[in-house]
């Protein structure tokens, strides 16, 4: 059976200087946008291999940053195929230069609902805890490692994205699908973001004493197609449970399409427990 569903509810407005007045635990906002999506029951899928989500809270203006780059390279050259990462600008010294701004108020609310992070840079695998110290972040040498620990997981959804792209008008189309192949009882929150790899632009680099001036930024969010904690599955979350989502987003003309990607994920949304379930790319023009 197919059903329809509008997810529609009030939202909250919250401001760029609210974000950096205190440290109390970010609540997601109510959702105002309305998310038409497909539902139902059929069949379980076979779990398809753990994709292990890094988001990296970075900046161009900091000097350690670098280093959370190449560990981030050095996952994905250590598990091919298993490895997503969104470079997540939300450092407090940014912009380096103004007309170079990758700062989005995504990154900077999730800096926050998050962490918040007490340095950078910070590198937040799948959500999880790994220590049992309620503090998601991690250094650059605990990235390999961690993502290792997380390939081995059967995950209990699976996630295909397409993307239809538009050339003259620059209109994105996306579909997400999502295949729960186990049970979930936790209350679970889709997100999607847009990235884009090969910007030049300066960087501070402590690796070589000083600013590059064409650095090559991978990964950076550019947009979240979602609210910043993600759209809601409300359904009973049983194997066989799918869910199809349509967005649709105008990329500007200054982004790259060629370079850019769509990152979706399925995660819980437990003020305690945030973890990724599993997650998935696809890139825009391919």
């Amino acid at each position: 059976m197919r059903n329809i569903f509008i997810l529609s509810s009030l939202a909250s407005v919250i401001t760029l200087g609210s974000i950096f007045t205190g440290c109390e635990e970010v609540k997601p906002p109510i959702d105002m946008t309305e998310s038409l999506y497909e539902t139902g029951v059929g069949t379980p899928e076979a779990p398809d291999t753990k994709v292990v989500l890094i988001e990296d809270f970075t900046g161009a203006a900091c000097p350690n940053c670098p280093d959370a780059h190449i560990a981030i390279e050095d996952a994905y050259a250590a598990y091919p195929g298993q490895v997503v990462a969104i470079a997540e600008y939300n450092y407090f010294a940014d912009p380096l230069y103004i007309e170079q701004n990758m700062i989005t108020n995504e990154a900077l609310l999730l800096n926050d609902y998050l962490g918040p992070a007490i340095g950078w840079p910070a590198s937040i695998i799948d959500r999880t805890d790994f220590t049992d110290n309620n503090y998601l972040p991690e250094l650059p040498a605990n990235v390999v490692p961690y993502v290792g620990d997380q390939t081995a997981i059967t995950p209990p959804c699976n996630i295909s994205i397409t993307n239809t792209f538009d050339e003259a008008t620059r209109q994105l189309d996306v579909e997400i699908r999502i295949d729960y192949t186990s049970t979930v009882t936790d209350a679970n929150n889709l997100s999607i973001s847009l990235i884009e790899s090969g910007i030049i632009a300066a960087q501070v680099d402590d690796n070589v004493g000083g600013e590059v001036e064409d650095y090559e930024h991978n990964h950076v969010l550019r947009k979240m197609l979602t609210n910043f904690s993600g759209t809601s599955l409300p359904e009973e979350n049983i194997a066989g449970r799918w869910y199809i989502f349509n967005y649709s987003y105008t990329i500007p003309a200054n982004w790259n399409a060629d370079n850019m990607a769509v990152v979706a994920f399925v995660h819980n949304i437990a003020p305690e427990d945030k973890v990724v379930l599993q997650a998935a790319e696809a890139h825009v023009t391919e």
